[in-house]
């Protein structure tokens, strides 16, 4: 074969292989259950029963905000209505958009964090500050002060990170002196709300039907894996030249799995039942979220003598 004619065919070999390698399907990320493993099932009732709560909390959330939604209009003070219009419905979208999605999950996280650590977190920062008072000599208890005021910087914080994502906020921001301050002030606290009841009824409620059926795929096999971490602690026990030490913690994790076992049946029965009518509940909580929204958009378009909406078809 001339040279030629074999660097063509290198090339069209080449060019097919690329095709094929850029019509291949990307690898999906594989993640293993955790419930073969001792101490995922030791907290796994805990787990199971917070999501179950997280679902009526969430649901509870997105149902104050529907219900409010009405009153809106009636807190602002003579604003430019079309803009009004334009804040809400930016909102809206937010809530369901990547990037505030993504916010919304860290801030759940750190959030997260911060309740389930917050007497130790607080303990050392009062702590600290206590030191720092004694050291200029002022004797006062600080730790209550120091506790509020962690709890609320706290606080401000994720929600001045949730508010960096809200694309309402930036038509807040821009028109802020036309809009006057009593009116900003009412108009973040809607953009707030709206956008996270979006997230919850779209994005948040889904997810937490997802993760509800995947943990309650597990119940046996955690059931399954504390039996076997709870012979495992009694076997370490009983191994010679064990430490006193050594036993009082095998005896704690064996106290904290045969806990787990106890709560395991109820915890699932709960949430066996909250499973079964996710689907049902979500459905409900987006037509009222969505019949809110209507109705808010058109009083605000009512009130600023706007167009009405275009029907979809």
């Amino acid at each position: 074969m001339r040279p030629s004619r074999r660097a063509a065919l290198v090339a069209i070999v080449a060019w097919a292989l690329g095709l094929s390698a850029c019509g291949a399907p990307l690898p999906e990320p594989e993640i293993l259950s955790s419930a073969p493993q001792g101490g995922y099932a030791a907290r796994f009732p805990e787990g199971l029963g917070e999501t179950t709560s997280r679902v009526n909390v969430q649901d509870e959330t997105a149902s104050r905000t529907a219900s409010e939604m009405a009153s809106y209009p009636e807190a602002l003070k003579k604003p430019d209505w079309a803009l009004v219009l334009k804040i809400v419905e930016r909102a809206e979208d937010t809530g369901r958009s990547h990037d505030y999605v993504e916010r919304a999950r860290r801030v759940e996280g750190a959030a997260g964090f911060f309740v389930d650590n917050k007497d130790d977190i607080t303990r050392k920062v009062a702590g600290s500050a206590q030191y720092v008072a004694k050291q200029k000599g002022c004797e006062v208890e600080l730790s209550g002060t120091v506790a509020h005021a962690l709890e609320e910087a706290v606080e401000r914080e994720l929600q001045r990170e949730l508010r960096k994502r809200n694309e309402a906020h930036r038509l807040i921001e821009r028109h802020k002196t036309g809009l006057g301050k009593e009116n900003v002030a009412a108009l973040e606290k809607q953009a707030d709300d709206i956008a996270l009841a979006s997230y919850i009824v779209h994005i948040s409620m889904v997810e937490d039907k997802l993760r509800l059926k995947r943990l309650l795929e597990e119940v046996e096999q955690v059931q399954a894996s504390i039996d076997t971490a709870i012979e495992e602690e009694r076997a370490f026990e009983a191994e010679p030249n064990r430490t006193a030490e050594e036993k009082k913690a095998s005896a704690q994790r064996s106290q904290e799995l045969s806990k787990a076992k106890a709560l395991l049946a109820s915890t699932a029965e709960q949430a066996r039942n909250a499973s079964e009518r996710m689907e049902e509940r979500i459905t409900t909580a987006r037509k009222r979220h969505t019949d809110a929204m209507n109705k808010l958009t058109a009083d605000i378009r009512q009130r600023g003598g706007l167009p009405a909406a275009e029907q979809k078809p």
